[in-house]
């Protein structure tokens, strides 16, 4: 039986970033260290969500935040080519996350992206 990855719901990297529970950032500091651990992209996008509509951070903070936190050795992404593009995209595009990672699926792995949304296909539309 090989290293078995521990999954990390938004939660656990909210109170990294926010420090807002002395706590439970100190807990999840000690998951990551002591755990290779896997964050789905649907974990990013809560986080995002929740740091700019609810703590009003700043996109540069949030991105630059999240861009350092994936690059630890212990944390696996989905596809960190995929974040990494959704999220300098998020930082320069006044569109939604979620947008951003369909945007980057488009570009990298050319999926073709269905959708009513007019800044998604403007997006798509402009960068073809």
């Amino acid at each position: 039986m090989g290293i078995k990855v521990k999954i990390i719901d938004a939660n656990i990297i909210l109170r990294i970033l926010l420090n807002d529970n002395p706590v439970q950032a100190v807990k999840a500091l000690n998951i990551i260290k002591e755990n290779i651990v896997f964050i789905k992209n649907e974990v990013l996008a809560e986080v995002i969500y929740i740091l700019r509509r609810v703590y009003q951070k700043d996109k540069n903070q949030i991105c630059d935040f999240i861009s350092s936190f994936i690059q630890d050795n212990r944390v696996i992404t989905e596809s960190n080519a995929i974040i990494m593009l959704a999220l300098d995209t998020y930082k320069n595009k006044n569109i939604d996350f979620v947008d951003c990672l369909l945007y980057a699926y488009s570009k990298i792995f050319d999926y073709e992206v269905y959708t009513f949304d007019k800044k998604l296909n403007k997006l798509l539309k402009d960068n073809i």
